[in-house]
């Protein structure tokens, strides 16, 4: 049951998302073309116009992203479509995960774009903009990859697995607010509740993350070309201070701790205290 959710809010929030991403995938694949394919080496209006329009786009799809995915829970938990969600033959916590991992996607989806749209703009303006930054940045990239293949993977795998989470923590945090925004005292103005609400509880789970992150030292650095777990504070702020820039594990946890809590509590004020419109 879980797997046709899954598909179903998909493919109800794929509709709208689908089609930027499209679009955004449009103008990158038209700049780059205009790009290899100009024989002068000055910019050219589509270059230009395609870098221009990608910046914005790219920079605006998680603002996007966060206005579609509040819309569509409002809309389809606590709209008229409340009544229907909540009448089919699933548990509430069923209909909350596939919310949130479908939410969380998109905004994953969302940070690719960005890099990517990041990238084809480095491609265009590396002659034009960059200069012999560009020479500087490519060094870099040299050395990076000097770095253990192994090592490097799992520093990747690492890093991503840890912005998802904290993605989707992002995304229960906001399913939350408008969970407690649409009780009997505050649903009036859900959107507005939501806002006010969700700014004090992101604020206090970042500060209550970073707190415990500096006491409980659990990371892996990049050291002579190979990986390293540190556990000691200390070694971490040496490295820290060398320039070295840490893969933090213990977020992953922590992230994971704060969602849980924030879920369950979601679940319950969703299943006993939200009045459905």
């Amino acid at each position: 049951m879980m797997l046709k959710l899954l598909k179903n809010d998909f493919i109800s929030t794929g509709r709208i998302m689908g089609v930027i991403y499209i679009i955004v995938a449009g103008i990158s694949a038209g700049t780059l073309v205009s790009h290899y394919a100009k024989s002068q080496s000055d910019m050219t209006v589509v270059e230009a116009m395609g870098v221009a329009l990608l910046l914005v786009v790219s920079l605006c799809l998680f603002v996007l992203t966060v206005v579609f995915v509040l819309s569509d829970f409002q809309k389809t938990l606590y709209g008229e479509q409340g009544y229907l969600t909540f009448t089919l033959p699933v548990k509430s916590w069923m209909i909350l995960t596939s919310k949130v991992l479908v939410a969380t996607v998109w905004f994953v989806i969302a940070l690719v774009a960005l890099l990517a749209s990041l990238w084809v703009t480095v491609v265009v303006l590396k002659e034009e903009i960059l200069g012999e930054n560009y020479d500087l940045i490519m060094g870099v990239l040299d050395q990076i990859a000097t770095v253990n293949v192994a090592s490097m993977i799992f520093s990747v795998v690492i890093s991503i697995i840890l912005y998802f989470v904290q993605f989707a923590f992002f995304t229960i945090t906001v399913f939350f607010t408008s969970t407690v925004a649409n009780t009997r005292h505050f649903q009036k103005k859900p959107i507005f509740w939501t806002i006010v609400f969700f700014v004090p509880i992101a604020g206090v789970a970042t500060k209550i993350a970073e707190f415990i992150n500096s006491k409980i030292v659990f990371s892996l650095f990049f050291i002579d070309g190979k990986m390293s777990l540190i556990t000691d504070n200390l070694e971490y702020m040496r490295l820290q201070a060398n320039g070295n820039s840490p893969v933090d594990i213990a977020s992953i946890f922590v992230y994971l701790i704060l969602g849980a809590g924030v879920f369950f509590a979601t679940h319950y004020i969703m299943s006993k205290k939200v009045n459905i419109r």
